[in-house]
């Protein structure tokens, strides 16, 4: 994991979040309580299912995953990175709307539709993260509290790591498997493709790595692994 910048909500012109999804959200939790929504929508109606907006379940909210229309702008809105992972998703490699706070675990029901609690994550990783709340958001963490095994391949507390957060740290790459076989496959072939490239090719350009693996060439150049020609001028 690296650090990320909460990136700003979508507006128009390039895509209206608020009005397509959290309002729509909104009103879709109100009409599930049995209330009149605060504005007028084409499409199917929201039956009502309990007598209070208390009752509204997150079960129910997933019947409207309006969240789920906001995937293009989302990922354009990462660059297209897992917030976890730091590896570049494409849009057909199946990337997924991480509910920071779980929809289980939100007290705040409007949270279902609020950027501000969407990660951009691989479906892998959003799968093992369900709704555990032992993982630390990569808006929140430091430079260097993660760190990449170049023999294993697999994340482990990095040299920056506060004292006081190494449990945290460690729950946090068990929970997402950021230790796995699976991640360490990938970011270890991400890294000889660009160490040893097959006699015949050229090598892999330091800048192909830093846009698709921005974690592992972070890790190469912190720990001096770099090819001779991508090393700074001494």
């Amino acid at each position: 994991m690296i650090p990320v910048a909460p990136p700003p909500e979508p507006k128009l012109p390039e895509y209206d979040f608020h009005h397509d999804v959290y309002e729509r959200g909104e009103d879709a939790i109100r009409q599930l309580a049995g209330l009149s929504p605060s504005r007028t929508w084409r499409g199917r109606k929201v039956k009502k299912r309990v007598d209070d907006v208390a009752k509204v379940t997150h079960a129910m909210l997933r019947e409207y995953d309006h969240w789920t229309s906001a995937m293009p702008a989302l990922h354009r809105a990462y660059g297209g990175m897992c917030a976890y992972l730091a590896r570049y998703i494409e849009l057909d490699q199946s990337p997924t709307t991480d509910h920071f706070v779980a929809l289980r675990n939100a007290t705040d029901l409007t949270l279902a539709y609020t950027w501000s609690n969407y990660r951009l994550a691989c479906s892998l990783v959003n799968g093992c993260k369900s709704d555990f709340a032992d993982v630390l958001d990569p808006f929140e963490i430091g430079e260097g509290w993660f760190a990449l095994d170049l023999n294993s391949f697999k994340t482990v507390a990095g040299p920056n790591a506060p004292h006081a957060l190494m449990t945290a740290i460690q729950s946090t790459i068990t929970r997402l498997g950021l230790d796995s076989p699976e991640v360490a496959q990938t970011r270890r072939r991400a890294a000889y493709k660009y160490w040893q490239p097959p006699p015949d090719k050229p090598a892999l350009p330091l800048w192909v790595l830093e846009e698709n693996q921005p974690f592992v060439a972070r890790e190469l150049r912190r720990q001096g692994r770099l090819r001779p020609e991508d090393l700074p001028p001494s």
